[in-house]
């Protein structure tokens, strides 16, 4: 069985996936790897649309294996993806607040968050995705007050991973 963690940006998924196992696969890091750039780079040079089309492929090829991974904030984006993760057991839905999830965006330094330039847009599609979030999980866990050792302890006692 997989576990795929899911959440708005600054939810901690990578965070998460690293200290459930060293082999996740991180799918913003497959993609980069197929598209040979950055997804800012080619956010900037195909837009979305193009972007969740990869995005799709990626990750269907990536929910053939048993792994855990740490999908993008804009998994959901796609219907086809929301197909899928409807269809997969194992979806952890990492969740805070909006103005928590945005304060980690602005403080992380490494990742160039192509739709979290501006607070006031990053909080409107925040607000549209968390419903789409909270469907398709089998688990869900407020990372507010959490954590990540925390939050790996709850996914492994709900599944019996060592």
């Amino acid at each position: 069985m997989s576990i795929i963690l899911i959440g708005f940006m600054g939810a901690g998924k990578s965070t998460v996936a690293k200290l459930l196992t060293e082999n996740f696969t991180d799918l913003d890091q497959l993609i980069e790897e197929e598209i040979e750039m950055t997804i800012a780079e080619f956010f900037e040079l195909f837009g979305e649309a193009d972007f969740r089309k990869i995005e799709n492929e990626v990750f269907e090829l990536a929910l053939q294996k048993n792994i855990i991974i740490a999908t993008g904030g804009g998994i959901i984006e796609n219907p086809k993806n929301l197909e899928a993760l409807d269809r997969e057991a194992g979806v952890v839905f990492l969740t805070a607040d909006f103005e928590t999830l945005w304060e980690r965006i602005s403080m992380d330094l490494q990742n160039v968050r192509p739709l979290a330039q501006d607070k006031k847009a990053a909080q409107l599609l925040f607000e549209k995705r968390k419903n789409d979030y909270a469907k398709v999980a089998d688990l869900t866990i407020d990372v507010t007050d959490k954590s990540p050792e925390q939050i790996v302890e709850e996914i492994r006692e709900k599944w019996g991973i060592n």
